[in-house]
This record gives C-alpha cells, structure tokens and sequence, in this order.
C-alpha cells in the first residue's frame, strides 16, 4: 500500500489521469493550499478492508449481498427504480 498526495487545482485539472494512475492499494490524500483536507480517495476493496477493523456487521453484509448475487437473487435496473428516472 502506497500512499500520495495531490493539490486540489491538480486533482480538478487530472481527475481521469489521476484516477487511472492510481493501484489497488493506493492511498490518495488530497491537499488544498499546502494542508492536507481529509479528504482521501481509495479503492472500494481497500475501504472494505479497512472497515473490516471497525465494523464486522458491515463486511458480513457485504459478503451476504455478494452471495445473493451469486444465487441470482437481485432486481434488475428498472424494477428497482422503476418510473423514478
């Protein structure tokens, strides 16, 4: 796991080639004037993993929703928003 940094004005400038740049593990704290925000951007794996070490009953529904996944158990696009959009 790596971790960077970026200015806002650069990230807003190179937000496709900064998201493309970016590995798995990668950490990207995000800078306005020189100070860091606490702002980060991550990869939705490494979040999971890092909520793991806070919040068990959220990977376990996690895992349940991959596992309904797999059963075929989901609704398509239009049965779950139907006419809203």
């Amino acid at each position: 796991m790596s971790t960077k940094t970026i200015d806002t004005t650069d990230l807003r400038n190179n937000l496709s080639t900064t998201i493309n740049a970016l590995g798995k593990n990668d950490i990207l704290f995000i800078k306005r004037r020189g100070k860091l925000t606490g702002k980060v951007i991550v990869d939705d794996d490494l979040l999971e993993d890092l909520l793991l070490l806070n919040d068990s009953k959220y990977i376990a529904s996690i895992s349940k929703a991959r596992d309904e996944i797999k059963r075929g158990d989901i609704y398509t696009f239009d049965e779950v928003f139907g006419d809203v959009l």
